[in-house]
């Protein structure tokens, strides 16, 4: 008989092994890790961090003897309504073949059996901060890019109702557990006009949203926030992005030259979480 337990994410003793890689380093949200135990023993285990209304997955491992036996989907499910019963809105899962030990294509059937969504694949790419700061990006950051620490709320909720007003894409990301000292807004005439958001991956950076609305303004974001990352950061830190968009993915090959890297497209999932969900089973 199998049961599923809740985990302490920074002591997870017996699931360890199950969730290397994947315990909380600076990640951004509330981490929360569920296992799924038989006749005492460690069988599989799923670590999520939760972020104000979603809970992203970060990994789902089952031990190589309990495969297709269900319990990846038994924890999938049992985050879901325990999240649903919490007021989380929405589960989303990133899954690339580094972060999902059975398999890519298997970690994919995963949550389509659990209903969720398959969103477009994201592509990834990595360039060391070491090189970023040594590049185009090395100059003195222009005056007009500024901390978001320093930003009033306000001025950062006009500037996302215009963003979204204007139909250019989704809200802002939740704002907390960002870099606040590396994460900059472009500023003219004292209105925003552009950000770019950071936060803690492990070891690593990740950007999590990059707007303006001309190349010098997105230069000038990217070099102040990596003159800031270099006061904070090891040289040796990657600065991650993942990206719908080519463009994007050009100009961080561009900034990074050779030491520019393109992993592996991440396929994205969501599903919406009803309240009913709680009531389940």
């Amino acid at each position: 008989m199998t049961t599923i337990v809740s985990i302490d994410p920074c002591h997870p003793g017996a699931y360890a092994p199950l969730l290397a890689g994947s315990l909380p380093t600076g990640e951004r949200g509330v981490p929360v890790a569920l296992g799924c135990e038989e006749s005492g023993c460690a069988r599989a285990a799923l670590v999520a961090f939760c972020v104000a209304e979603d809970v992203i997955i970060r990994r789902v491992s089952v031990d190589g003897t309990c495969r297709r036996r269900g319990m990846g989907t038994a924890l999938v499910q049992a985050l879901c309504r325990a999240a649903a019963a919490s007021g989380v809105r929405r589960a989303e899962a990133y899954v690339s073949p580094s972060e999902q030990d059975q398999g890519q294509e298997a970690a994919c059937s995963l949550f389509r059996a659990c209903g969720f969504e398959e969103e477009e694949s994201a592509l990834v790419c990595t360039v060391p901060l070491s090189v970023l700061t040594s590049g185009p990006l090395g100059g003195s950051a222009p005056r007009q890019a500024i901390p978001l620490e320093t930003v009033p709320t306000y001025k950062l909720r006009a500037f996302q109702a215009s963003y979204v007003r204007a139909g250019r894409g989704a809200e802002l990301p939740d704002l907390r557990g960002l870099l606040g000292r590396e994460s900059m807004v472009w500023l003219e005439n004292g209105e925003i006009q552009g950000c770019v958001l950071l936060a803690p991956s492990g070891q690593n950076v990740e950007i999590l949203w990059l707007y303006a609305s001309g190349a010098q303004a997105v230069r000038g974001l990217l070099s102040a926030a990596c003159r800031a990352l270099s006061r904070s950061f090891p040289p040796k830190t990657l600065v991650r992005a993942a990206t719908l968009l080519p463009s994007e993915i050009e100009l961080m090959r561009k900034l990074g030259g050779e030491s520019f890297r393109q992993e592996s497209a991440i396929c994205v999932f969501t599903r919406q979480l009803q309240a009913e969900e709680a009531a389940g089973a």
